[in-house]
């Protein structure tokens, strides 16, 4: 399976020996404020994204790469079980 960040949407890809599937889900945490998440998983991409929109020095200065980085970032840290997707 693989993600890739599109701005206000994340598509999700899976392939197999036979089929390729393709998933667009709109989330809009490319724009949302912290006030406006709606769990911790999005909290902490948010928390995230503003980080290194701040660090430019450190990170990307393009916002899709900056995007996508976040994207990894938060996936990392829910599939290592340090943040998952709850409701408020």
């Amino acid at each position: 399976m693989q993600k890739i960040r599109k701005g206000r949407y994340i598509k999700t890809i899976i392939r197999d020996e036979h089929s390729d599937m393709e998933f667009h889900e709109v989330d809009n945490l490319d724009t949302k404020s912290i006030d406006q998440a709606e769990d911790n998983y999005e909290k902490t991409f948010i928390t995230v994204r503003e980080a290194l929109s701040r660090n430019e020095q450190y990170c990307c200065d393009d916002e899709n790469d900056r995007l996508s980085l976040t994207q990894v970032v938060t996936d990392l840290l829910k599939q290592g079980g340090l943040i998952r997707k709850e409701s408020k």
